[in-house]
């Protein structure tokens, strides 16, 4: 079954972003491939040594998983050795820093929003390792929890659900991101989020569902999209399910 609203990483060409070396990435998510306004989703590969270079990016936030290989994250104040299933969130305007240190590639999936779209004025590069930059805001840089206590979200039934990025755990302004694990009798019931764009990403299992009314499958590596406004919902499966459920909406204030 083929959906529009389906996203796959081998559909999707590889392009070597600006500050960064070493780096391939592909944009699931984005103005460019779904019209997306709110929400960019990219699924990046980087090589040993290689990584982002120190910039900012102001007016924008930035969530990163790291799906494989590990890397070393910097932050103003901190850095931190991420492997595979640790997340990173950059506030807007923070200055960071990654490199890779393992012999094995690392593959990240890299969400901003709003989207950045390679946008040369959405990005400020340090002017050297001296820039006071690099450690403005530091006591402001908050550590993400590992295992949040459980919550609910309006709609969902039978599910494991933790925030990850949210205005509680990181104090983000644009994005909310959730694990989400779906038992097998576990779904989500018909629902729209207005003013807000989001996307699954299926870690394990096979989801199914509708938006608008048209059906979709989705399995486990791929994302799907859903509209800003549009109408969602996931049926039971019979297994368990992984999901990260990811929001992005305008800035709260």
């Amino acid at each position: 079954m083929t959906s529009a609203f389906v996203r796959r990483a081998a559909d999707v060409a590889a392009y070597a972003p600006a500050n960064h070396t070493g780096t391939a990435n592909q944009r699931i998510i984005g103005k460019e491939t779904v019209g997306a306004r709110r929400l960019e989703v990219l699924l990046g590969t980087i090589s040993r040594g290689n990584g982002a270079l120190p910039h900012a990016h102001p007016g924008l936030e930035q969530a990163s998983l790291m799906l494989a290989g590990e890397g070393l994250g910097e932050l103003p104040g901190k850095q931190q050795v991420l492997r595979a299933g640790d997340w990173s969130f950059n506030a807007a305007g923070v200055f960071h820093r990654f490199e890779v240190i393992s012999d094995e590639p690392v593959r990240v999936m890299v969400i901003y929003a709003p989207p950045y779209s390679e946008n040369p004025n959405a990005a400020v590069l340090a002017s050297g390792p001296d820039d006071p930059r690099l450690q403005a805001g530091a006591a402001e840089v908050l550590d993400i929890p590992r295992s949040a206590d459980a919550i609910t979200l309006p709609h969902y039934r039978g599910a494991l659900i933790r925030p990850v990025i949210t205005r509680q755990t990181v104090d983000s302004r644009f994005l909310d991101i959730y694990t989400v694990d779906l038992d097998p009798d576990g779904g989500a019931e018909p629902h729209r989020l207005g003013e807000t764009e989001q996307a699954i990403f299926v870690r394990s299992g096979t989801i199914h569902g509708h938006i608008n009314g048209e059906r979709f499958a989705a399995a486990a590596g791929e994302w799907v999209y859903i509209p800003d406004g549009a109408e969602l919902s996931l049926e039971p499966e019979g297994v368990l399910r992984e999901l990260i459920v990811i929001r992005a909406h305008d800035p709260l204030p």
